[in-house]
């Protein structure tokens, strides 16, 4: 959509959103459209019943067709679960000939030399390559090396960290938008949507942690020095929490998802063991019910508590090694929870706060929240990705990997 815009879709387990944007000279992103309807046929960021995602899908691109009044041929998928992770691979590339006891000058030719070493990693045929992305430079014995070239050195070393989903939830993913049909022109992975819309580059190089709370996942990013360093997906959100209540007070899960948004807290306060509330009763045969606040925060406590952790352990030797200037920051639906910053900022023992979208024109104060995080993000990311082969450097040429085999 050259001119136009840049679409982009996710396909959520609570909502299916399609916004098209654009970033203005000054980095901020301009919404030129958007639609979203209820997500069907999708759970854990993973396609059940394909006939009614697709319904859904093309409900969401029509609607946001009639806001931009022009039609969408092509799409950036956002992809949110897919049980993505990411593993880092390593390359070495000697650039002096070890007989001559000497150092050499590195050049750009060096650097994508042991770039291309350290992509070799092979993954396991299941999974598929999201983003490849250059973590860091060694000059012989100097670690955490920003810009090699022009340097000299005997050995140069990269470390190079890649991020993978599962192949099958991505190709169900890719083909759905093909049969639309919508050409899938890119793909990014929502937990770095996340990350792009809600901090800027001096937070990505203070350090940061973005926990995207979803309905049927979470998605995690962690940035230090502006570079990616960890991220993944738990195939844990927010209507898991609303399906403990229901079963824990043994009540309609419609009233459970009522009573987590009204009352519910991810803190227990053992000062609210004497409070009770009470549920009304619906047309579906259930005749309401009085259950007290202390049990239903301990509820939702426990479930957010295990997302922490999860996340805690996965990033924790990255914590270890200096705090993050930037904190967590907590976004997506669950990240409205009341308590949950509190509690994170407890399981990391750092300041915790909501991430909101940054710089963003012409959504609804409505829409512009958390919710719109990853396909803002999205927007943002593919705008810089676009900059970068407009304005080719060694600096520029962070390798990202769509579908397995594009580079970027």
């Amino acid at each position: 959509m050259a001119g136009e815009g840049t679409a982009v879709l996710e396909m959520g387990s609570s909502q299916i959103r399609c916004l098209v944007g654009e970033v203005r000279n000054d980095q901020s992103v301009s919404i030129l459209g958007y639609g979203e309807v209820p997500s069907r046929g999708i759970r854990k960021g993973e396609i059940l019943n394909r006939d009614e995602a697709m319904v859904a899908v093309r409900s969401a691109l029509k609607l946001a067709e009639k806001n931009t009044r022009k039609s969408i041929h092509s799409v950036v998928l956002v992809l949110s679960g897919g049980d993505a992770s990411c593993v880092v691979s390593k390359g070495e590339h000697r650039i002096a000939d070890a007989d001559e006891n000497r150092k050499v000058e590195i050049s750009a030719e060096d650097v994508e030399e042991v770039l291309q070493i350290a992509r070799r990693h092979t993954l396991p045929e299941n999974r598929i390559r999201l983003h490849s992305v250059t973590s860091s430079f060694s000059v012989d014995d100097i670690q955490e090396v920003v810009k090699p070239v022009g340097l000299s050195c005997e050995v140069l070393r990269a470390d190079v960290l890649t991020l993978h989903g599962k192949r099958s939830v991505v190709d169900n993913f890719q083909k759905l938008v093909a049969d639309v049909p919508v050409v899938c022109a890119d793909a990014v992975y929502g937990g770095m949507g996340s990350a792009w819309a809600v901090t800027n580059e001096a937070i990505r190089s203070a350090g940061v942690l973005v926990i995207d709370i979803g309905g049927g996942t979470t998605d995690y990013a962690l940035y230090d020095h502006t570079i990616l360093r960890r991220a993944g997906t738990i195939t844990v959100g927010g209507a898991h929490l609303t399906n403990d209540v229901a079963k824990g007070l043994q009540i309609p899960e419609a009233q459970a998802e009522a009573l987590k948004v009204k009352e519910g807290s991810a803190l227990s306060n053992l000062m609210e063991r004497d409070r009770n509330i009470s549920i009304p009763s619906d047309t579906h045969g259930f005749n309401g019910k009085m259950v007290r606040a202390v049990t239903l925060n301990t509820i939702l406590q426990a479930r957010m508590e295990e997302i922490f952790e999860l996340v805690k352990a996965d990033v924790e030797r990255y914590l270890l090694n200096k705090p993050l200037g930037g904190g967590v920051l907590l976004t997506g639906g669950g990240a409205f929870l009341e308590g949950s910053r509190d509690l994170a900022q407890k399981i990391f023992n750092m300041p915790c706060s909501m991430g909101k979208p940054m710089d963003v024109h012409g959504l609804p104060s409505s829409q512009a929240g958390p919710f719109y995080a990853p396909l803002i993000g999205a927007i943002r990311y593919t705008a810089s990705l676009e900059r970068r082969v407009e304005n080719p450097s060694w600096l520029g040429r962070m390798v990202r990997v769509a579908w397995g085999d594009r580079n970027a």
